[in-house]
């Protein structure tokens, strides 16, 4: 029996879903699941736009369509607690459930207290989240400290304490969030300071950190 603080590894059951997934894909999954077992209406994905530099969002229905959000974005930042009052009708048209970030869940249970979002509509996935990048920051980042096009890099990640950026020829490079930081560049202030970062008050934390082994 799984009880409430438990923590557990998962992944992905499919060689796509790991392989798609930012750590295993296990998110992923979980969300497909409640989709596909009629836990909710739809799943509101954050997807790539033009480029990583640009979020977007997309409620999908189909199951198939949640690998839309597969992976992190961490240079196309949004606040989906703006995004389910604003455009979502605060969650009371249908059943949704959504990856979110510590802001994001600080944001959604306060205006839940305002009666701005319904809670009962929600099914919240948690993401441990060390930081995000406005995007103007990570194109002059890139430019000028990492010496890279930022048209040509495909992907970033936040890892060991490094920035990394993989470019479209399959070319790595990671530089130290610290040095980065210390030089005026890196993750935005908020993001610095915040105490969240791992967001328990979700209806599920997931996360690599602490992992032991392939991630």
């Amino acid at each position: 029996m799984v009880a409430k603080g438990d923590m557990l590894y998962a992944w992905a059951s499919t060689e796509e879903g790991v392989k798609k997934g930012e750590c295993g894909g296990a998110v992923t999954a979980l969300l497909r699941h409640a989709l596909e077992s009629k836990m909710v209406d739809g799943v509101l994905v954050v997807k790539k736009g033009a480029d990583i530099y640009d979020a977007t969002v997309e409620i999908v229905t189909d199951p198939a369509d949640v690998e839309k959000g597969s992976g992190s974005l961490h240079c196309g930042t949004l606040l989906l607690s703006k995004i389910l009052t604003k455009y979502l009708g605060g969650g009371n048209g249908m059943k949704l459930a959504l990856p979110v970030k510590g802001c994001d869940t600080m944001g959604i249970l306060e205006l839940a207290k305002r009666e701005k979002i319904n809670l009962d509509n929600l099914y919240l996935i948690g993401l441990n989240c060390g930081g995000s990048v406005s995007p103007v920051d990570a194109t002059k980042m890139i430019r000028e400290r990492f010496g890279t096009n930022p048209d040509d890099v495909v992907k970033e990640e936040i890892d060991k304490g490094q920035f990394i950026i993989v470019t479209k020829d399959g070319g790595h490079k990671g530089i130290s969030i610290d040095e980065l930081e210390d030089e005026g560049y890196g993750r935005r202030t908020n993001c610095r300071r915040c105490l969240y970062k791992v967001p328990r008050q979700a209806d599920l934390a997931c996360g690599n950190w602490g992992v032991i082994g392939d991630k």
